[in-house]
């Protein structure tokens, strides 16, 4: 009777487990990304849970994303973007940040790919607690992911700029993304613009690709802005990124520059800026500030020389303006503008040897007082410390803050140095956006008026 008694209790206690546990269905509504020095990693997931849960342990779940395992350590609820909202019927799971490269966001053609896998699971040997009940499994997959997505790309304006090709009949449209600051906007005082121009693997149509491709977001974070001061003495600047459809160094035939013949860009780049800054009337035209990778590196160079003493500085970084195509009367023009150029010695990818260190040279020796140069040994992560990427993403050391020092204003030999870029403070400052947010025209070249027409801003 008592071993009746005892198997009917356990029968009891099992069926009570099993009324007590669940599969727990949750739908993907939507990610966010981060951009780091050499990534774009996927850093929260939101979801839609069939039932409403309890005070959700983050430490039970898992999720993979693109194939690889990732900690989830902080859940809160949402809506289906990610904003807090306690009443909310989605969750958004934190996720621990990836080591490596590639964890994130890739590209293939100037577009986002849609291909992107996440699955929301639990740990092995995990249950959910929620109220009485167990949850032993989760159901919640995608190959999808990327079909909405948020980032600090939605923090810009988005807009096109239609105007005349160089070298050929026809226009060309360019897309732009621009940030401005709430706290500026409405000051009534002038601000300063800092213009960026992308690499050649960052062109399309597609501006987050701009944004995000090269962690160009970085100039709106706090760290950055906090070095731009305004007419009115506050913090901020306003930022301009522009894309092309192919890239920079781009020709009217079809070809590639490197300086030898003219970019079909040309026209069309400085009409977008010139009608920038027509409809913004309280960015300062004694402060703008141009500067770009690789490819947007040969445009800085290019712009400079076509639009001389325009710019109040220009902060050109891996930049793929041949040498030997820049003539000694342009060599004059350039060294009276301010420039800091930035790039690692062990590039591949744009030689300095060919580049930017005879041109720097060149300038000095021309009697450039105010021309800068900052030349890494190799490019070592800051985000992920120690670690060694290509020599060509010094912008790297632009986008982490860490651009601190110049190379000698002299016609020898450089010193490339990881500490900083050099070993000279240029002008006093020690930063190279300090030093940027100090300069200003004092006789500024005036816009003409913009030969095209922009698109709706977004």
């Amino acid at each position: 009777m008592k071993k009746i008694f005892l198997l009917a209790a356990v029968a009891a206690s099992v069926s009570a487990f099993s009324a007590g546990a669940q599969t727990l269905k949750m739908e993907p509504q939507s990610v966010s990304v981060t951009t780091y020095e050499a990534s774009t990693i996927v850093n929260l997931v939101v979801v839609k849970p069939d039932i409403k849960l309890q005070n959700p342990d983050p430490s039970v779940f898992t999720v993979n994303t693109n194939g690889t395992e990732r900690n989830v350590i902080s859940i809160y609820p949402c809506d289906s973007r990610g904003a807090f909202n306690p009443e909310g019927d989605c969750l958004a799971l934190g996720l621990e940040k990836a080591a490596g490269r590639g964890i994130g966001l890739t590209k293939n053609g100037s577009v986002w790919k849609e291909e992107y896998n996440l699955s929301v699971g639990l740990k092995p040997g995990k249950v959910l607690k929620n109220g009485k009940g167990k949850i032993t499994s989760i159901v919640c997959s995608t190959d999808k992911a990327l079909t909405d997505f948020t980032s600090e790309a939605d923090y810009f304006n988005k807009g096109t700029f239609t105007g005349k090709a160089t070298g050929k009949a026809g226009d060309i449209t360019l897309t732009y993304a621009s940030y401005e600051p709430w706290s500026l906007k409405g000051d009534g005082k002038a601000n300063p613009l800092v213009i960026w121009l992308h690499g050649g693997g960052e062109g399309g149509v597609d501006v987050s690709i701009t944004l995000l491709g090269n962690e160009v977001v970085s100039l709106i974070r706090p760290q950055i802005q906090g070095h731009f001061t305004t007419e009115g003495g506050s913090k901020g600047a306003y930022v301009l990124s522009i894309q092309c459809p192919t890239m920079w160094m781009g020709t009217a035939n079809g070809a590639f520059t490197h300086g030898d013949i003219q970019s079909v860009y040309n026209d069309v780049l400085k009409s977008c800026i010139d009608y920038y800054i027509s409809i913004n009337p309280d960015v300062d035209r004694n402060r703008i500030y141009l500067g770009g990778c690789s490819n947007g590196g040969y445009m800085t160079m290019n712009m400079l020389m076509r639009h001389p003493k325009f710019f109040a500085a220009a902060y050109p970084t891996c930049e793929a303006y041949k040498d030997e195509f820049i003539s000694d009367n342009e060599i004059k023009s350039l060294a009276e503008e301010n420039i800091w150029i930035v790039q690692s010695y062990d590039d591949t990818t744009v030689d300095p040897k060919i580049h930017c260190i005879p041109t720097f040279q060149r300038m000095i020796k021309a009697g450039a007082k105010n021309v800068w140069m900052s030349m890494f040994e190799n490019v070592v992560g800051i985000d992920n410390p120690g670690q060694k990427l290509m020599g060509h993403f010094s912008w790297c050391y632009l986008f982490n803050d860490a651009v601190t020092a110049s190379q000698e204003q002299s016609e020898g030999d450089v010193k490339p140095s990881n500490n900083g870029g050099g070993s000279v403070a240029p002008q006093g400052y020690s930063n190279i956006f300090e030093w940027m947010n100090a300069q200003v025209l004092t006789a500024p070249e005036m816009p003409q008026p913009a030969q095209g027409q922009g698109g709706r801003r977004r």
